[in-house]
């Protein structure tokens, strides 16, 4: 402790004479007086040595004052060795833990690599950059307990300590228990930005089914809760890019329309920072995602609302495979650019008739070298693979485009395999990130033999990755009955 109340600050000739100092200036009035030699009242600070447990009154060891003179003095010399003698107090090693485990999270989180396809205009700062301020925060908030408990159980599995995925989820659980008292009180920031990280817990620990989708959901609803507009910059607008794959998936996976794929989520947001090609394409599969949708109620309404909803769904397909080919022009563009950052012109808009100006295949195609740019193309082949399905609702010339859908079946089904050979710093993240693409092939794919390669990759998934055991196995997710419908009711070969 600095300057103790309770000490003495007269000079030393009065302390020694135990009588009471006015503390005066260079010397005091009191040695003047006496024609006594007076060295000053004390000008410097009071460090105090506390030894952990114990008694303050035990032992003159026990609390050592240490004088810090401005002149040299040969006792300095002395005090420095007998306080070497003592034990010191120990810093604890929480925060040292705490950046390994985060930037080891924030390391790894896209894998070694970044993807092919550069970001054009945008910022070097995501949402993950975030993360140790939140958890250095003086402010106790549930972020800091979501954040522990997502970077820990992401170490822990990456070096296969048992002991700190255990204490992984002490923290997870200590996460929940905070967000369910704090909720109301703490920012929207931490909020969102504590769903988020326990979402990501959940997806390697699977501790109960369907984790994941309560806590993106719940994400997910807090920014609905505060509006596009606040979405707009900052955190919010850094966590909403992020969160809306995520959403787009837990949507998937029960079937629904999320609000995101509304104009007003699609829009709002990226007012002020333009959407980046990664935005692009979640907007597309958003898009699928509405002709989904629509199909879905055709298949089993009356006869009278049927035309409507034929004519509707035409036209979302139309817009979803405009923006395709958009985003695929795109992708060459930067491709060709030799991975550049640098801005390019695209047409304002591609007449439809060019959208089957080819008849290769490979000439919708997109390549790619590592696990996040296959991870990228093979979303824009999910894409591609649902609803080029979905033609046969609407088009007598649907059959045509089998064979490319094929391509874009093999497409994902090689990714996986690049992914599953690549090196991880987690094991099975990259598996993660082909899940979607895995479940669309398992029931889009026209070819049996595709489907059943897929389902038995799923399978093979469910047991490796608890996290999203659930939507790894075959199920009713991704609108499974519009995808049987369509071999059931047309002629696709």
């Amino acid at each position: 402790m600095v300057n103790v109340a309770g000490r003495s600050r007269g000079c030393a000739t009065c302390r020694k004479r135990r009588v009471k100092c006015d503390e005066s200036l260079p010397e005091c009035l009191r040695c003047l007086n006496m024609g006594l030699k007076c060295p000053g009242a004390r000008t410097d600070a009071f460090f105090v040595h506390a030894v952990p447990d114990a008694p303050l009154r035990d032992s003159p060891a026990a609390l050592t004052v240490v004088k810090l003179k401005h002149e040299p003095s040969p006792q300095i010399g002395a005090i420095n060795l007998h306080l070497s003698q003592l034990p010191g107090i120990q810093p604890s090693p929480t925060g040292a833990f705490d950046q390994l485990f985060v930037s080891h999270f924030i390391d790894c989180f896209f894998g070694s690599v970044r993807p092919a396809l550069p970001i054009p205009g945008g910022t070097s700062r995501i949402w993950l950059h975030e993360l140790p301020d939140f958890l250095a925060s003086s402010s106790p908030s549930p972020v800091q307990s979501s954040i522990r408990a997502a970077s820990m159980l992401s170490y822990g599995t990456a070096v296969g300590d048992a002991s700190i995925k255990t204490e992984a989820c002490r923290w997870y659980m200590r996460a929940l228990q905070s967000l369910r008292l704090l909720m109301g009180s703490s920012s929207p920031e931490t909020s969102v930005c504590a769903a988020v990280m326990l979402t990501h817990f959940e997806t390697l620990a699977g501790t109960s089914p369907r984790a994941w989708i309560k806590h993106i959901k719940g994400a997910a609803s807090l920014l609905e809760a505060q509006g596009p507009e606040r979405c707009q910059r900052g955190f919010l607008h850094q966590i909403f890019s992020h969160l809306r794959l995520q959403t787009f998936v837990a949507s998937m996976a029960e079937n629904e329309l999320h609000p995101f794929a509304s104009p007003e989520w699609t829009t709002i947001p990226f007012e002020i920072h333009p959407k980046l090609i990664f935005d692009k394409l979640v907007d597309i599969l958003f898009a699928v995602q509405r002709c989904l949708s629509v199909a879905s109620r055709l298949i089993t309404s009356t006869a009278d609302k049927a035309h409507q909803l034929q004519h509707k769904l035409d036209i979302l397909i139309q817009d979803a495979r405009l923006q395709m080919r958009q985003w695929q022009l795109e992708g060459l563009l930067y491709a060709s650019a030799g991975g550049k950052q640098e801005h390019r012109e695209m047409p304002a808009s591609i007449d439809e008739a060019h959208l089957d100006a080819s008849s290769d295949p490979h000439h919708f195609m997109l390549s790619y070298n590592d696990v996040p740019s296959a991870a990228l193309v093979t979303l824009y082949d999910t894409a591609n693979i649902i609803v080029l399905r979905l033609l046969f609702l609407v088009s007598t010339t649907a059959a045509s485009y089998s064979s490319r859908i094929q391509h874009h079946v093999q497409s994902i089904l090689s990714a996986h395999a690049m992914a599953n050979a690549a090196s991880s710093s987690v094991p099975g993240r990259s598996s993660i990130m082909m899940v979607q693409q895995l479940k669309t092939v398992a029931l889009w794919s026209p070819s049996s033999d595709q489907r059943a390669v897929a389902v038995e990759i799923l399978q093979g998934q469910t047991a490796q990755n608890r996290g999203f055991a659930d939507i790894s196995a075959p199920s009713h997710e991704y609108f499974a009955d519009v995808a049987a419908h369509i071999p059931a009711n047309y002629s696709v070969d």
